[in-house]
Formats: C-alpha cells, structure tokens, sequence
C-alpha cells in the first residue's frame, strides 16, 4: 500500500463513521447558487463544491480540536434525529512525490477499506471527469459498503479520488442504507458539482 494511500484510507474511515467529521480548513466562503436557491457553493482557494443550503458547513473554528489537517471541509445533513448523519468530507493531500497512478491508489485504498471494515463489499469503480479551470480532469469514483463496528448498521459510502497539480483530492460521503432516496439524490448531485480552479 502506498503511503498515500494509506493515510487517505485511514483519514476517511475516522470521518466517516463518526456521522459527522472533523477538519481543518483554508479560507474559504460560501455564497448562493443563482441557479437554485435551494443551494449554495462552497468557494476554496483551489476547489468548489455545491450543497444543499440546509446542509452544515463544518470548517475553520468550527471544527473540533485534534481535527486532521487532511480534511478542509464537512457537510453535514441538518437531519439531527437519526442515528447516524449523512455526510460529505473533503480531503486534500500533497502528491507531488507520490510515483503511483490513481488506479493503484484507489485499488490500495480498497485493501485498506477490506482490512478496516466490517462486511467490507465494494460495489465498483467508474471513470469521471471533473472540470479543473474549464478542462476535464480525470477521477476515479468508488463505491462500497462496510460498517466499523458489528453492532451499527452497514453504511454505504462513495468517494472521487482526483490527483491535479500535485495535489491528490479525496471527497468522501456516507449515509445509512435507509436513507431517503432524495438526500442520496443530493449527495450524488453534491458530489458531482466538485470544481477544481
């Protein structure tokens, strides 16, 4: 397993299961889609992404203390009564010196994945492109189900893994395997509005 690999790995699987997540973050802001109201666009130095407006934004002193510095960014759904909260994180990791393709990392990553988790069932890969400054850049999106612990409920989980500029971007998102077709819905059209700049 790579380095990276590992770290992205392991990062992911603390977020992921705690029904929120923890991080550190850059400056960034937030502002209205024009599009839809409904929604707002997270602006970073160097990425953008679009959310539900009743999601949590959880970055810079809203974030616990110990957060990893991987992670710059959280949504979080506003839905407080269920066991578990859907989420979104995004991770970001300098690669410059990291020799392996994206394919290497995902497939390490996977491994990691069967080794942490419970029931550990991955559901594929798929080739995306995300836009990066007007041209595509090429992902890798995985998806796949596992749980941390016996005694909680499977989760399902879906994360894009995109190197760009040397830097290796991971956006990860877990929800209940009840959870309402709509918010699923919203957490793939999350997923697919990620921009690098």
């Amino acid at each position: 397993m790579t380095k990276i690999s590992k770290i992205l790995a392991t990062g992911a699987v603390t977020f992921i299961f705690s029904g929120c997540s923890f991080f550190s973050s850059s400056t960034t802001t937030t502002q209205t889609s024009t599009i839809n109201p409904s929604k707002i666009t997270y602006q970073a130095s160097d990425f953008s992404i679009t959310i539900p407006r009743d999601w949590e934004v959880l970055d810079g002193n809203k974030l616990p203390a110990g957060s990893p510095k991987s992670v710059v960014v959280a949504f979080k759904n506003n839905i407080k009564n269920k066991k578990f909260i859907s989420n979104i994180n995004i991770a970001e990791y300098n690669s410059k010196d990291e020799k392996t393709t994206q394919e290497e990392v995902v497939k390490s990553m996977k491994d990691n994945y069967k080794n942490s988790l419970i029931d550990f069932t991955d559901l594929g890969d798929k080739s995306v492109n995300v836009n990066a400054g007007g041209k595509p850049a090429p992902g890798i999106l995985t998806t796949f189900t596992g749980k941390s612990d016996a005694s909680e409920n499977t989760k399902n989980f879906k994360q894009l893994y995109i190197k760009y500029n040397n830097i290796s971007y991971i956006i990860t998102t877990s929800y209940g395997q009840d959870e309402d077709p709509e918010v699923v819905s919203k957490i793939d059209e999350t997923i697919n509005s990620f921009e690098l700049k």
